[in-house]
This record gives structure tokens, C-alpha cells and sequence, in this order.
């Protein structure tokens, strides 16, 4: 029997590059060190956030050997994106990820031949699931850029139904009412982490308590007071603090794509040096650094 006990916010971790776009490992333990000081008991590597499918397969496992060992000494569970490659590469790094020692998957399929229906995309999720079968193995929902648009509560009951160790889905969707669906559709030892950072509040209001989320690295204390609101039935606080969160994702996305914005963000919330984002994408400006930085000042969220 194969256990899923993460829960709560898991922050999709950026994976730190050096100017040549080389990958920079050394900043990994002072940057898990951070997210565990702050009260976060697991991280997502390579995600979108982590920029995954523009790395190489050995990069990719040595960013999984990074995580593993810094999670020796801060005790984070450590779940793989191992999706959005050949599936040749994404059975190796799944079988990978189990002899590493990583705590569980995410995966989504190749980003070119999709899945057109669900019996396709349970036959995909169930080829990675075979290569690491003692690991609890999620399906990544992210229509938006992965541009599978299947039914996702069909696929989780066919899932359940088919893979012994499908434990569950991020749904990176903006349709909490799909989202509910898929919640009511999950077993108890299963779990659905929501995608979407501004729904924090909303989506805890509908049952659903877990959340991968970008901001998590930036503003992992503000987003737990978000669920605490909720779960304390303090309505008017966690519209509050929803409000801020959602402002201070505003004050990113007028100047660029997700990750660039996100990856600047980071070092002027933080200081921690994440570096630029891959090819073909392009860092902020100073001049669009400084404007972050100043409206996220305004907010109370950086010095």
C-alpha cells in the first residue's frame, strides 16, 4: 500500500540558474532552509515554476538528488514533476526519483502527441506510475499550457479505479466548479492541490486545503494566514488577506510572463538569487524590478 500524507501549501521551487543558464545548486540548501523556517513541510521540484521541460534528463536528476538531500536536514517532503518530456525520459526519472528517494510524483504528458481522452491519459499516468510503484504519483491538470482538456473528474474516478498508486491531481484551473467535482471525486487517501495562487480563500471555502503556488516562495506566512482564515470561519480576514495576495500577483503580471516575474520577485522579496529564467524566455528589466519592487513595499511584503 502506498501512503500520500503531504497536505497544506507546497511551493513549486525555482530552480536556481546561473547568468550562462547553467543550473546553480549551490543556493538549493539555504533555499529549502528558508521555506522550512517558514513553516512549509514540502516543495514541488520542477514544475512549471521550476522550469523542468527546458532542462536536460541528467539536470533534472541532479536537481532531484539537490532536493533529497537538503530534505535530510529540514525534513520537506519532496514531490518530482517528472511529465512534459518523451515518455522514455519521464519513465527513467520516475524509476529515478524512487531509487533517489524522493516522496512522491507529478506528471503530465509530453507536450507535443496528447492524450484525446480519458482512457488515453489514465494509460499515460499509468506507464509512470509502473516505473516508480512504491511512490505516490499525482496527475498534473494545466490546461492552459499543456492544453489537455480532458474531464478531469472522469479521469480521477478512471484513475482511482485503474492505478494502484495514483494519489491524486493539481489542478491548475481556474474553474473552482470542475474543482469541487474532482474533490468529491477523490478517496480519502488521495489528495487535490490547487493551482491557483488568487483562489487561495475561495477554493478553501469549497473544501479544498491544499495549494501549489508559486507565491508560496515569496509570501509562504501570508498565504498559510489565508487558510488559517478560513478554517477559523474569519471571512472578513481572509478576503482580506486574499486581497493582498492577489495584489501583490498584480503587481508581477503587468510586467511580464510567470516565471521571469516570479523568478525577480523572489530575489527582491527574499534575496535569495535565483537567476534569470530559461531560453527563449528573457529577465525583467531593472527598471520593471523596481516597479515591483515599490507597489510590493506599498503592500507591506518587502522591504
Amino acid at each position: 500500500m502506498v501512503n500520500f500524507t503531504a497536505k497544506g501549501l507546497m511551493p513549486p521551487v525555482f530552480t536556481p540558474l546561473n547568468d550562462d543558464l547553467t543550473v546553480n545548486y549551490d543556493v538549493i540548501p539555504n533555499y529549502a532552509k528558508y521555506l522550512a523556517d517558514s513553516g512549509i513541510k514540502s516543495v514541488l521540484v520542477g514544475g512549471t515554476t521550476g522550469e523542468n521541460m527546458s532542462l536536460s534528463v541528467s539536470e533534472r536528476k541532479k536537481l532531484v538528488d539537490a532536493w533529497v538531500k537538503v530534505s535530510k536536514t529540514t525534513g520537506l517532503h519532496i514531490q518530482v514533476q517528472v511529465g512534459g518530456a518523451p515518455l522514455a525520459d519521464v519513465v527513467e526519472l520516475a524509476s529515478y526519483c524512487q531509487t533517489a528517494g524522493a516522496d512522491s510524483l507529478l506528471t503530465l504528458p509530453e507536450l507535443y502527441f496528447k492524450p484525446a481522452n480519458v482512457d488515453e491519459l489514465v494509460a499515460y499516468v499509468g506507464e509512470v506510475a509502473k516505473a516508480a510503484p512504491k511512490l505516490p504519483v499525482l496527475y498534473y491538470h494545466i490546461p492552459s499550457m499543456s492544453r489537455v482538456e480532458i474531464n478531469m473528474p472522469a479521469f480521477v474516478k478512471a484513475a482511482s479505479e485503474r492505478i494502484s498508486n495514483f494519489k491524486g491531481i493539481k489542478f491548475t484551473s481556474n474553474d473552482l466548479s470542475e474543482g469541487a467535482q474532482v474533490l468529491r471525486a477523490l478517496r480519502p487517501d488521495q489528495e487535490m492541490f490547487l493551482g491557483a495562487d488568487t483562489l487561495l480563500a475561495p477554493a478553501a471555502l469549497l473544501g479544498i486545503k491544499s495549494s501549489i503556488g508559486t507565491t508560496f516562495s515569496l509570501f509562504p506566512k501570508l498565504a498559510q494566514q489565508i487558510l488559517d482564515a478560513v478554517e477559523n470561519n474569519n471571512i472578513a480576514s481572509a478576503r482580506a488577506l486574499q486581497e493582498k495576495l492577489c495584489l501583490a500577483v498584480e503587481a508581477h503580471t503587468v510586467e511580464g510572463a510567470w516565471v521571469p516575474i516570479m523568478k525577480a520577485g523572489m530575489e527582491i522579496v527574499t534575496g535569495i538569487k535565483v537567476g534569470p529564467p530559461s531560453l527563449p524566455q528573457r529577465p525583467l528589466s531593472p527598471e520593471a524590478k523596481r516597479r515591483i519592487q515599490a507597489k510590493l513595499r506599498g503592500l507591506g511584503l518587502c522591504n
